[in-house]
């Protein structure tokens, strides 16, 4: 928790807290998930591996997750995951397609800081996003305002959005369907 407030403290607009996400919050993003099924999927902005090992804990074995940090403070810590069905990259999400094919990933999660973005860069991540899941996949993203829905629907016309109290602070999620 320290290491991720010194890295807020130092760009707050790129990790766009100041504490992780919550329990709470990372149940609520994988709700939707079947996660009995073989999977792929991909964290963006994965930050010290909250989500990750939320994830690594309910996938199947057939699973894979390929998580995305830039902070190299974060990363390092998110490296120390070590399971066989994940793979770390201390990469900026827009070299998404890089490592991730074109329609190839289930779910993308998300919490990236899109409100701390500019419309360039935010509609080229989205653009990405949405390239790299399948017909069907989803698009989940936690924001703390809904500034950023028309965005997002501008890509995926599929959106709802739910609401977690239980997160510092209290957080939206959209689920974004290709």
């Amino acid at each position: 928790m320290y290491t991720f407030l010194k890295a807020a403290w130092r760009n707050l607009r790129q990790t766009g807290s100041v504490v992780e996400s919550s329990p709470a919050l990372t149940a609520r993003m994988t709700d939707i998930i079947q996660f009995q099924k073989p999977l792929s999927i991909v964290e963006l902005g994965a930050g010290t591996g909250v989500m990750t090992r939320h994830l690594l804990g309910r996938m199947s074995p057939a699973s894979t997750l390929a998580s995305f940090e830039i902070n190299p403070e974060l990363y390092r810590i998110l490296s120390a995951v070590k399971d066989q069905r994940a793979s770390h990259h201390n990469a900026d999400v827009l070299r998404l397609p890089a490592y991730i094919p074109d329609e190839s990933a289930d779910y993308i999660l998300s919490g990236i800081p899109l409100a701390n973005l500019d419309a360039g860069t935010k509609s080229q991540l989205l653009e990405r996003c949405h390239k790299a899941l399948k017909p069907g996949g989803f698009f989940i993203q936690f924001q703390y305002s809904l500034k950023d829905i028309a965005a997002i629907r501008q890509r995926f016309p599929a959106v709802c959005y739910g609401f977690t109290l239980l997160n510092i602070p209290p957080a939206f999620i959209y689920y974004a369907q290709k």
